[in-house]
């Protein structure tokens, strides 16, 4: 009922009342002594924001409308830089997924089925290592002959 009054006051003050409402309020401010002092305070702030000055700063509507347009399309193509960098990373990201599957078959070797066990060496190698400290480096011989294929001449 309080909020009611109040709004009622102050639509009353800003000449927002039908002549009913207004006639109700003129009823309420002579039998209501808190109706009388809300109408009071109400009227002294209406009062001190009709002397506040005010700055005329103002532009013209056409120099406001296209500042605003500018920053809104500013925003809208950075916008579509940041979206369209993602979406271009996420189909490079993808596409190259794609690319080391098929041309690395050895990311296929990860796919084991679930009967066999995987065996990891911790502390002595799964398969036994014979001879470990013979081991027979060439530098400039290569280990086997490399047969090189005949050259013919070509003909002009």
């Amino acid at each position: 009922m309080k909020q009611e009054k109040f709004e009622l006051i102050s639509a009353y003050l800003d000449g927002e009342v039908t002549p009913l409402q207004r006639k109700e309020v003129e009823a309420l401010l002579e039998t209501d002594p808190v109706a009388r002092h809300l109408y009071q305070r109400l009227l002294k702030l209406h009062s001190k924001f009709q002397k506040i000055p005010i700055t005329s700063t103002l532009e013209p509507v056409n120099q406001t409308i296209k500042r605003i347009l500018e920053k809104v399309e500013g925003r809208s193509r950075r916008n579509f830089v940041l979206v369209s960098s993602a979406v271009t990373g996420l189909c490079i990201a993808v596409i190259s997924g794609f690319i080391s599957i098929t041309r690395f078959p050895i990311v296929k070797l990860a796919n084991i089925p679930d009967s066999q066990a995987v065996q990891i060496a911790l502390n002595e190698p799964v398969i036994e290592i014979v001879n470990p400290n013979n081991v027979i480096l060439t530098v400039n011989e290569p280990l086997l002959q490399i047969p090189q294929p005949t050259i013919k001449p070509i003909k002009n």
